[in-house]
Protein backbone atom coordinates (compact mmCIF):
# COMPACT_ATOMS: atom_id res chain seq x y z
CA UNK A 1 0.00 0.00 0.00
CA UNK A 2 1.28 3.47 -0.86
CA UNK A 3 2.07 6.31 1.46
CA UNK A 4 -0.93 8.33 2.69
CA UNK A 5 -0.22 11.10 0.16
CA UNK A 6 -0.32 8.51 -2.65
CA UNK A 7 -3.81 7.31 -1.78
CA UNK A 8 -6.74 8.95 -3.54
CA UNK A 9 -8.34 11.51 -1.27
CA UNK A 10 -12.13 11.56 -0.99
CA UNK A 11 -13.79 14.49 -2.69
CA UNK A 12 -15.29 17.06 -0.37
CA UNK A 13 -18.84 18.36 -0.85
CA UNK A 14 -19.05 20.88 -3.70
CA UNK A 15 -15.32 20.53 -4.38
CA UNK A 16 -15.93 20.02 -8.11
CA UNK A 17 -19.44 21.38 -8.81
CA UNK A 18 -18.81 21.50 -12.58
CA UNK A 19 -16.87 18.23 -12.61
CA UNK A 20 -13.15 17.66 -12.79
CA UNK A 21 -10.93 19.30 -15.37
CA UNK A 22 -11.73 17.76 -18.77
CA UNK A 23 -9.21 16.63 -21.35
CA UNK A 24 -9.74 18.20 -24.76
CA UNK A 25 -10.08 15.47 -27.41
CA UNK A 26 -7.99 15.77 -30.58
CA UNK A 27 -11.02 16.34 -32.81
CA UNK A 28 -11.90 19.48 -30.77
CA UNK A 29 -8.48 21.08 -31.28
CA UNK A 30 -9.70 23.45 -34.00
CA UNK A 31 -10.23 27.18 -34.37
CA UNK A 32 -13.95 26.93 -33.59
CA UNK A 33 -13.07 25.51 -30.17
CA UNK A 34 -10.82 28.49 -29.42
CA UNK A 35 -13.70 30.82 -30.31
CA UNK A 36 -16.01 28.76 -28.05
CA UNK A 37 -13.49 29.02 -25.22
CA UNK A 38 -13.36 32.80 -25.65
CA UNK A 39 -17.17 32.98 -25.61
CA UNK A 40 -17.37 30.65 -22.59
CA UNK A 41 -14.78 32.67 -20.67
CA UNK A 42 -16.68 35.85 -21.44
CA UNK A 43 -19.94 34.29 -20.27
CA UNK A 44 -18.27 33.17 -17.03
CA UNK A 45 -16.85 36.64 -16.38
CA UNK A 46 -20.28 38.17 -16.99
CA UNK A 47 -21.81 35.60 -14.64
CA UNK A 48 -19.22 36.47 -11.97
CA UNK A 49 -20.15 40.15 -12.35
CA UNK A 50 -23.89 39.43 -12.14
CA UNK A 51 -23.47 37.14 -9.13
CA UNK A 52 -21.31 39.48 -7.05
CA UNK A 53 -22.60 42.89 -8.04
CA UNK A 54 -24.02 44.69 -5.00
CA UNK A 55 -23.25 41.89 -2.51
CA UNK A 56 -22.96 42.71 1.16
CA UNK A 57 -19.80 41.98 3.15
CA UNK A 58 -21.50 39.18 5.10
CA UNK A 59 -22.52 37.47 1.84
CA UNK A 60 -18.96 37.70 0.50
CA UNK A 61 -17.72 36.03 3.71
CA UNK A 62 -19.73 32.85 3.01
CA UNK A 63 -18.06 29.62 1.99
CA UNK A 64 -19.31 26.76 -0.19
CA UNK A 65 -18.34 24.25 2.52
CA UNK A 66 -16.76 24.49 5.99
CA UNK A 67 -13.09 25.45 5.84
CA UNK A 68 -13.24 26.54 2.20
CA UNK A 69 -12.38 29.90 0.71
CA UNK A 70 -14.87 32.72 1.07
CA UNK A 71 -16.70 34.13 -1.93
CA UNK A 72 -14.44 37.19 -1.74
CA UNK A 73 -11.33 35.00 -1.72
CA UNK A 74 -12.71 32.95 -4.62
CA UNK A 75 -13.23 36.12 -6.67
CA UNK A 76 -9.73 37.45 -6.02
CA UNK A 77 -8.15 34.02 -6.54
CA UNK A 78 -10.02 33.56 -9.83
CA UNK A 79 -8.79 36.93 -11.09
CA UNK A 80 -5.22 36.11 -10.02
CA UNK A 81 -5.33 32.70 -11.69
CA UNK A 82 -6.75 34.21 -14.89
CA UNK A 83 -3.84 36.67 -14.84
CA UNK A 84 -1.29 33.91 -14.33
CA UNK A 85 -2.97 31.80 -17.02
CA UNK A 86 -2.83 34.65 -19.53
CA UNK A 87 0.89 35.15 -18.85
CA UNK A 88 1.51 31.41 -19.11
CA UNK A 89 -0.29 31.31 -22.44
CA UNK A 90 1.63 34.33 -23.75
CA UNK A 91 4.95 32.86 -22.60
CA UNK A 92 4.03 29.49 -24.08
CA UNK A 93 3.31 31.16 -27.41
CA UNK A 94 6.59 33.06 -27.44
CA UNK A 95 9.12 30.83 -25.63
CA UNK A 96 10.24 27.29 -26.35
CA UNK A 97 9.22 24.81 -23.63
CA UNK A 98 8.33 27.55 -21.19
CA UNK A 99 8.51 26.38 -17.57
CA UNK A 100 5.54 27.67 -15.58
CA UNK A 101 6.28 29.28 -12.25
CA UNK A 102 3.60 28.14 -9.79
CA UNK A 103 2.47 30.49 -7.07
CA UNK A 104 1.60 29.78 -3.45
CA UNK A 105 -2.15 30.37 -3.47
CA UNK A 106 -2.54 30.41 0.32
CA UNK A 107 0.33 32.87 0.81
CA UNK A 108 -0.98 35.16 -1.92
CA UNK A 109 -4.44 35.03 -0.36
CA UNK A 110 -2.96 36.39 2.89
CA UNK A 111 -1.67 39.54 1.16
CA UNK A 112 -3.49 42.86 1.74
CA UNK A 113 -4.86 43.16 -1.81
CA UNK A 114 -7.27 40.28 -1.08
CA UNK A 115 -9.06 42.69 1.30
CA UNK A 116 -9.84 45.03 -1.60
CA UNK A 117 -13.47 45.26 -2.62
CA UNK A 118 -14.61 42.37 -4.78
CA UNK A 119 -15.32 44.93 -7.54
CA UNK A 120 -11.54 45.19 -8.03
CA UNK A 121 -11.32 41.46 -8.76
CA UNK A 122 -14.22 41.82 -11.22
CA UNK A 123 -12.54 44.75 -13.01
CA UNK A 124 -9.36 42.71 -13.33
CA UNK A 125 -11.27 39.66 -14.58
CA UNK A 126 -13.02 41.77 -17.21
CA UNK A 127 -9.76 43.29 -18.50
CA UNK A 128 -8.03 39.91 -18.56
CA UNK A 129 -10.96 38.33 -20.39
CA UNK A 130 -10.54 40.88 -23.20
CA UNK A 131 -6.91 39.85 -23.64
CA UNK A 132 -7.67 36.11 -23.38
CA UNK A 133 -10.32 36.52 -26.11
CA UNK A 134 -7.91 38.39 -28.38
CA UNK A 135 -5.38 35.56 -28.12
CA UNK A 136 -7.89 32.72 -28.40
CA UNK A 137 -9.52 34.29 -31.46
CA UNK A 138 -6.38 35.68 -33.07
CA UNK A 139 -3.66 33.05 -32.73
CA UNK A 140 -3.38 30.31 -35.33
CA UNK A 141 -4.72 27.08 -33.77
CA UNK A 142 -1.54 25.23 -34.79
CA UNK A 143 0.37 27.37 -32.25
CA UNK A 144 -1.64 25.77 -29.45
CA UNK A 145 0.30 22.55 -30.01
CA UNK A 146 3.27 24.31 -28.39
CA UNK A 147 4.20 22.77 -25.06
CA UNK A 148 4.84 24.20 -21.61
CA UNK A 149 6.05 22.47 -18.46
CA UNK A 150 4.35 22.81 -15.10
CA UNK A 151 6.61 21.55 -12.29
CA UNK A 152 3.73 19.77 -10.52
CA UNK A 153 1.47 18.90 -13.48
CA UNK A 154 4.09 17.97 -16.04
CA UNK A 155 4.23 18.81 -19.71
CA UNK A 156 1.09 20.00 -21.47
CA UNK A 157 0.18 21.75 -24.67
CA UNK A 158 -1.46 25.14 -24.84
CA UNK A 159 -4.79 23.54 -25.72
CA UNK A 160 -4.85 21.94 -22.28
CA UNK A 161 -3.66 25.13 -20.60
CA UNK A 162 -6.50 27.12 -22.21
CA UNK A 163 -9.00 24.36 -21.36
CA UNK A 164 -7.85 24.46 -17.74
CA UNK A 165 -8.31 28.20 -17.43
CA UNK A 166 -11.75 28.19 -19.07
CA UNK A 167 -12.77 25.41 -16.67
CA UNK A 168 -11.22 27.25 -13.70
CA UNK A 169 -13.49 30.27 -14.23
CA UNK A 170 -16.59 28.04 -14.21
CA UNK A 171 -15.30 25.88 -11.35
CA UNK A 172 -14.90 28.70 -8.83
CA UNK A 173 -18.02 30.49 -10.13
CA UNK A 174 -20.02 27.36 -9.31
CA UNK A 175 -18.47 27.24 -5.83
CA UNK A 176 -19.41 30.90 -5.27
CA UNK A 177 -22.95 30.13 -6.43
CA UNK A 178 -23.17 27.27 -3.93
CA UNK A 179 -21.94 29.58 -1.16
CA UNK A 180 -24.54 32.18 -2.05
CA UNK A 181 -27.33 29.64 -2.45
CA UNK A 182 -27.75 30.08 -6.21
CA UNK A 183 -28.46 27.24 -8.62
CA UNK A 184 -26.87 27.04 -12.05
Amino acid sequence: MGAPQDRPQPELPHQYPVGRLPQLPDERRVQATLHEMADDMNASVQAWEALLSGRRTDELARTYRPGAWTVQQLAHHTADAHFHGLNRLRNGLTSERYVIQPFNQQAVMALPDYALPVAEALHLLHALDTRWAALLRGVNPSEFARRVVHPAEGEQDLWQLATKHEWHLRHHLAQARVALGHAG
